[in-house]
């Protein structure tokens, strides 16, 4: 798993000099790896938006204490897929707080009803242990894709691939884009040991 290092982050005051930069870099690299359906969003994580974050964090909050970073850092990596992995965060996304507030509930266990699917394939998402509760309590939720070899080989020979939903009052799914396709492969037939 690709580990972030103390030396991918800023000082608050570093940062503050190159966030413009930054920024830009990120968004536009995000705005490549993100599904969007009706309800939800899913952004295909990669090193560069993870370390971005973990950046504007400890600029919000002026952090200097190392061991407070180093903190940040072990969180943080497991964000980053792992060797055979494809990590995603997704969103839960409403139009207005009344609609968040009557569909959450709905939504229990949605976490675990997300897939990956190509050719004759479907990759059950695994969500961040801890995460799941009897209700709904995030419109964040962390998930990994995790691939055999087998299915890895399928994946990089795949022309089609899907991120799906599979919950009775939320069957929606995504089309991953030629270019976003060909990125991750890359990154899982790269993904570190």
């Amino acid at each position: 798993m690709y580990k972030i290092r103390p030396e991918d982050l800023y000082t608050p005051e570093e940062y503050e000099r190159a966030r413009d930069k930054e920024y830009r870099d990120v968004i536009s690299l995000e705005r490549g790896r993100r599904l969007v359906t009706k309800t939800f969003s899913f952004l295909f994580e990669h090193p560069k938006i993870v370390v971005n974050q973990r950046n504007e964090m400890i600029y919000l909050e002026k952090i200097h204490d190392q061991e407070e970073v180093r903190d940040l850092i072990s969180i943080y990596s497991e964000i980053l897929p792992g060797k055979n992995e494809l990590s995603v965060t997704m969103f839960i996304e409403f139009p207005d707080e009344k609609t968040m507030i009557s569909s959450m509930p709905k939504l229990a266990g949605i976490e675990k009803m997300v897939y990956l699917t190509f050719d004759d394939h479907s990759i059950k998402a695994i969500p961040e242990e801890g995460r799941s509760t009897e209700t709904l309590e995030s419109t964040l939720q962390y998930l990994k894709f995790k691939f055999s070899e087998a299915e890895k080989q399928a994946f990089l020979k795949s022309r089609n691939a899907f991120i799906e939903t599979r919950h009775p009052l939320y069957s929606e799914s995504a089309r991953i884009s030629e270019e976003l396709l060909k990125d991750l492969r890359s990154e899982i037939n790269e993904s570190p040991e």
